[in-house]
């Protein structure tokens, strides 16, 4: 089982990230001293810590092995936001990550990242269930794209980032040795089809 850690200090409000950052800003003559109490507890395997901004005043949870957790702002259960099937999960395989679209509030759409029964990677989209939003819609699921990933379980990226151009960012795998690949994707509210069908980028990954 995994726990959660955020700073003693709460300086900020929007993200361990920003915390921490606050705690550096206030000690500008010393190096700070940092602790943290434990504040989720109870997890297997999280991978990814996201909010829907929007003042919805949520946290999401992304695990390993396919759920999605969802918290209130004070950091109460909520239930499980969605359980992503047909996954496969173990090593560096599973659910590994989750981004809503910059107008979530109004279409409810979100996508996941993960690695398929069949080891591929795989973008897919989801949105939240009607008239109750602690809960997505399993049904809704619609996959954007299957990239094959061959004999290897391993090096499956894993990260996805809007960017402030509309676009969807990730990066794809790549066994050691092969270039790795990153893609951006334009995710219209009723049309998945990207205006760029070829990789926005190619690099080494490192190792």
């Amino acid at each position: 089982m995994s726990n959660f850690y955020l700073p003693v200090r709460r300086l900020c409000s929007n993200s361990i990230v920003t915390l921490i950052q606050c705690c550096f800003a206030t000690c500008s003559n010393a190096q700070p001293t940092i602790s943290y109490n434990g504040v989720i507890t109870g997890l297997s395997s999280p991978l990814d810590f996201v909010n829907a901004r929007y003042n919805t005043n949520r946290i999401f949870i992304v695990q390993q092995a396919g759920i999605i957790r969802v918290y209130d702002q004070t950091i109460i259960y909520l239930g499980d936001f969605l359980m992503v099937a047909r996954i496969s999960s173990g090593s560096e395989r599973g659910l590994l990550s989750m981004a809503f679209h910059p107008e979530y509030k109004n279409n409810g759409f979100f996508y996941v990242y993960y690695t398929n029964s069949n080891g591929n990677v795989e973008v897919a989209r989801y949105y939240v269930s009607a008239g109750y939003p602690n809960a997505a819609d399993a049904a809704s699921k619609s996959i954007v794209i299957t990239i094959p990933h061959p004999g290897q379980a391993n090096h499956n990226g894993g990260k996805l980032n809007f960017g402030a151009d509309g676009y969807l960012y990730f990066g794809d795998r790549a066994a050691a040795s092969t270039a790795a690949v990153n893609y951006r994707w334009r995710c219209y509210e009723g049309n998945q089809r990207p205006l760029h069908s070829s990789a926005w980028s190619t690099g080494r990954q490192n190792g």
